[in-house]
């Protein structure tokens, strides 16, 4: 081989490595992760949303995984189109634990529920906290742990995750 060769599969090698290693940092996989899930919410998609779940999910609200799956469907059926823009982003990670801190913008259209989900959301002045955690040996493997917003009232109203409809009634 000549040497410009070796020389050049070498810079390669070296510009390749650092690549991988900026791709997989783990601020950078939280990152990621944290706009899939707002993605995951814009979509109203449960799949999506269930890859992001911690096993041990839990938040403010009581809800674990099958409860906060079964809640996200709940809100999502109210609407046609859902968007959601992060407001004032700022994230921390150290030591197996990222903490993603943002406000939302929230514009859509559905049902009056929907609506009044948007008002609800663009009022909040408290941000929400996503709390995610390595959990596995793969730089991938960071997972939704907690959500919270103070702003937000520990109890539902008597809502509980997939009865939206009795929820309804009661107001």
């Amino acid at each position: 081989m000549s040497r410009p060769l070796l020389l050049l599969c070498i810079v390669a090698a070296f510009v390749i490595a650092f690549l991988a290693i900026r791709h997989w940092s783990p601020t950078r996989v939280v990152e990621r992760k944290q706009a899939a899930l707002v993605a995951a919410l814009e979509r109203r998609s449960n799949k999506h949303l269930d890859r992001l779940l911690s096993e041990n999910y839990s938040d403010q609200w009581g809800f674990d995984r099958e409860d906060v799956k079964l809640a996200m469907g709940d809100i999502g059926s109210q609407f046609i189109i859902l968007n959601l823009v992060p407001q004032d982003p700022a994230l921390t990670v150290a030591d197996g634990i990222g903490e993603s801190v943002m406000r939302f913008e929230a514009s859509g259209n559905g049902s009056p529920l929907a609506h009044q989900i948007i008002r609800e959301i663009n009022q909040l002045e408290t941000p929400f906290l996503f709390r995610w955690e390595k959990l596995g040996f793969w730089p991938g493997d960071w997972h939704l742990v907690r959500i919270e917003n103070p702003d937000l009232d520990d109890e539902l109203r008597g809502y509980e995750p997939g009865d939206l409809r009795r929820a309804l009634e009661l107001d």
